[in-house]
């Protein structure tokens, strides 16, 4: 596990190190994988900010917290982290008590755009992954979408029994895309 800790007009001292360490310790026991931890500390103005970003495998977990004490700010973001790391483990288990649905594959199709821009030239298909389509909630997707950190997410509806798409509207809501 790659440990950062920096600190922007604030000395990390070696107190606030351990307590941070600690921290970690405590969040990581329950994540598989973890690769990177970066804590970044700084002040503005009366406010004391944590940023806490965790790597671990496909998921990336941040929280902040901002408060008039550093420590209380640490004890923050790990509350929201642990948080996360929570529903993230619930709604594993939750997935593996469940009977096993069919997952099927949908196909992702990426087109070259200087093809699409010159209309004689035929389009040419650039890229085409295979994607698996997991059946779940409206909910959970969006979840998922956001625990990914992806623009996007191709998902079967539970409720409906369709394949859907949600992805990030240039508004900052989420679009939900349906056959």
């Amino acid at each position: 596990m790659n440990l950062q800790i920096t600190g922007k007009r604030v000395d990390v001292t070696d107190t606030m190190r351990d307590y941070i360490e600690k921290k970690i310790a405590k969040v990581t026991k329950n994540l598989r994988d973890v690769s990177d931890v970066v804590v970044t500390l700084h002040i503005e103005r009366y406010r004391h900010v944590v940023d806490v970003s965790i790597h671990a495998g496909h998921i990336t977990i941040r929280g902040e917290g901002n408060t008039t004490d550093m420590y209380t700010s640490i004890d923050a973001a790990f509350s929201r982290i642990e948080k996360q790391v929570r529903r993230y483990r619930d709604r594993l288990q939750a997935r593996r008590a469940s009977p096993p649905e069919k997952i099927r594959d949908a196909t992702m199709t990426v087109y070259d755009h200087n093809a699409i821009a010159d209309e004689e030239e035929r389009r040419v298909v650039v890229m085409t992954e295979k994607v698996p389509v997991k059946p779940m909630s409206l909910e959970e997707a969006v979840m998922e979408m956001d625990l990914l950190n992806q623009e996007f997410l191709v998902f079967k509806n539970a409720e409906t029994d369709s394949i859907n798409v949600i992805y990030h509207r240039r508004d900052g809501n989420i679009g939900l895309i349906e056959p």
